[in-house]
C-alpha cells in the first residue's frame, strides 16, 4: 500500500449522517490537513442540508456505498453507518484500497469479525476504531495511569457502564432490536470491555463467565435481548476484571472504574498510589483533575479531535496510534463474542484464537 501523500490534505469520506456521522464531518472539516471528499447517505433527500451546511456545498452526496469509494478519490473512509453495515463496508473500504475507521462494534459475528481483520490484512490498509473517549480526559489518565506504573500490578478491574437507553434516546428504534442493536454488550459494552483490555495491555483472557438480565420498567419492554449483562474474566496470568453493561438504568449516564493494584487503587477520579510522587499521603485519596467521562452529556465533535489528530499522525508519519488500533479492538472483540456466548449458555467459555 503506497504511503500517504503528505503534499496534500487526506482526503476523507463520511459513510453514514447519523449522530456518529455528524461528529465525524464536523471534526474533518475544522482539520487543517483533511479535507472531506464525499458523504454517503441512505436519506440523502433529508440529510442533504446538513451536509451541504457542514462540509460543504461543493460535497458530493452518494446514495451508493460503493460508488462512492470508487468516484470520491477518497483516501480514508469514516464509517459511521448503523451496526448491522459495519463490517461490510469495511471489507469493501479495504478492498477498494482506503484507510479507514469504523465506528463500534466493528461487527456482530465472530465470523465478521475475522473476515474484517483478514481484508485489512489482505489489503495492506491501515484500520482503526472510533474508541474517541479514551483519547483525552478521565478514561485516558487512567489508562495512562495504569502504564506509567503508579498502581503497580493491577490484579483486579472492574470496569462498569450504566445508561437508559429508552425510547426517549435517538438511537432507540434500532438499538432495541436484535437485528442491529443484537446484545447489550455488542451496543455499549464494548466501551467498558475496550477499557478493561487497555487497562491489562496485552495481556491474553484464558476464560469468561457472564450472566445476563433485564429490567422490568416498562421503558425497556421492546429490547428483543437481555439489556444488561455482567462478565467475569479471567486473565491468563492469574488477574481478574469484571465487565458490568446496563442499558436499562433509570438513573443519568454513569461510567465507573475500580482498580486495585499492588502500589495503589484508582476508583473514578480519586488514585492512592505509593509509587506516583514522594511526600504524599499514603493512605489518602489525590483527585485526577480531569474531564469526567461522566460529564460527557451528548457527544460532539471536541471529544473526536485528539482521535482523529493521532489517525493523522500515524496515517502521515507513521505515529504509534494508542487505545483504538483494529489490533486491540480484534482482541476485544473475540473477548466480547465469547462473554455473549458464555451468556448465552450459561457455562464458562475460552476465547476463540482464531488469528493470531
Amino acid at each position: 500500500m503506497p504511503p500517504i501523500d503528505v503534499s496534500r490534505p487526506l482526503r476523507v469520506a463520511i459513510a453514514g449522517f447519523g449522530q456518529a456521522g455528524r461528529c465525524h464531518a464536523e471534526t474533518w472539516a475544522m482539520m487543517p490537513d483533511a479535507v472531506i471528499a464525499g458523504v454517503y447517505s441512505q436519506r440523502p433527500d433529508i440529510e442533504a442540508p446538513a451536509i451541504a451546511r457542514i462540509c460543504g456545498p461543493e460535497v458530493q452526496v452518494y446514495s451508493d456505498y460503493e460508488r462512492m469509494l470508487a468516484e470520491s478519490g477518497c483516501d480514508f473512509v469514516s464509517i459511521c453507518t448503523l451496526h448491522d453495515t459495519h463490517a461490510a463496508q469495511a471489507i469493501a473500504a479495504a478492498r477498494h484500497g482506503k484507510h479507514f475507521i469504523v465506528e463500534k462494534p466493528v461487527c456482530l459475528t465472530l465470523e465478521d469479525l475475522l473476515a474484517v481483520r483478514r481484508a485489512v490484512d489482505s489489503a495492506g490498509i491501515r484500520a482503526f476504531v472510533g474508541f474517541q473517549e479514551f483519547h483525552y480526559g478521565q478514561l485516558q489518565a487512567t489508562i495512562e495511569a495504569v502504564h506509567k506504573g503508579w498502581l503497580g500490578r493491577v490484579h483486579l478491574a472492574e470496569i462498569e457502564y450504566f445508561n437508559g437507553i429508552g425510547p426517549w434516546v435517538p438511537q432507540h428504534w434500532w438499538a432495541r432490536t436484535h437485528k442491529i442493536g443484537r446484545s447489550s454488550m455488542l451496543f455499549c459494552g464494548c466501551h467498558p470491555l475496550m477499557m478493561l483490555m487497555l487497562v491489562m495491555k496485552g495481556v491474553k483472557v484464558a476464560e469468561v463467565e457472564a450472566f445476563a438480565t433485564k429490567s422490568g420498567a416498562p421503558d425497556f419492554a421492546g429490547f428483543e435481548y437481555a439489556t444488561t449483562q455482567v462478565n467475569l474474566i479471567r486473565f491468563a496470568d492469574g488477574r481478574l476484571g469484571k465487565v458490568t453493561s446496563c442499558l436499562d438504568s433509570l438513573h443519568p449516564y454513569y461510567w465507573r472504574n475500580t482498580l486495585i493494584g499492588s502500589e495503589g487503587s484508582l476508583i473514578d477520579t480519586r488514585i492512592m498510589s505509593r509509587v506516583m510522587l514522594p511526600g504524599l499521603d499514603p493512605k489518602g485519596w489525590q483527585h485526577l483533575a480531569t474531564r469526567s467521562i461522566n460529564d460527557g452529556g451528548d457527544v460532539t465533535p471536541d471529544m473526536f479531535r485528539p482521535m482523529f489528530e493521532r489517525i493523522l499522525a500515524n496515517l502521515r508519519h507513521d505515529e504509534p496510534m494508542p487505545y483504538s488500533g483494529l489490533d486491540e479492538a480484534f482482541e476485544m472483540h473475540r473477548v466480547l463474542f465469547a462473554c455473549d456466548e458464555a451468556a448465552r449458555t450459561g457455562r464458562p467459555v475460552a476465547p476463540d484464537t482464531s488469528l493470531p
